[in-house]
């Protein structure tokens, strides 16, 4: 069943592309692989490091651009990598106020349970 949503934020969107891009294990690696190297690293460096073929590498890299969670530039005939947090943050921040609003909600109802019981005894 698919569900219409009456309104989305324009962030839904990003954070559509941010989780879609999490959500994949060879991702996830390539931004690890990516986000601890020293300084930029190269596509071919990348490839290597990640044991993934330059055809799949550039795959999952367009879908982590797309996302914003990584930028490629071209110098010369290489093209350096960079992690982009800020689009991590907005998913850390929606998370976060997920969290907390389900925690309060639990709570709530952890209450109205507590409360019903002592009715009942």
């Amino acid at each position: 069943m698919v569900y219409q949503l009456a309104e989305r934020a324009p962030e839904d969107e990003r954070l559509d592309r941010v989780f879609g891009a999490l959500a994949h294990p060879a991702r996830r690696a390539v931004l690890r692989v990516a986000a601890t190297s020293p300084a930029p690293i190269t596509m071919s460096e990348l490839a290597d490091r990640t044991r993934m073929s330059p055809q799949l590498l550039n795959k999952h890299a367009a879908a982590l651009e797309q996302a914003g969670l990584m930028t490629r530039v071209a110098r010369g005939r290489e093209r350096r990598v960079t992690v982009d947090a800020a689009a991590l943050d907005e998913a850390l921040d929606w998370m976060n106020r997920a969290r907390a609003f389900w925690g309060g909600a639990l709570d709530s109802l952890d209450a109205y349970v507590e409360e019903l019981d002592r009715e009942q005894t």
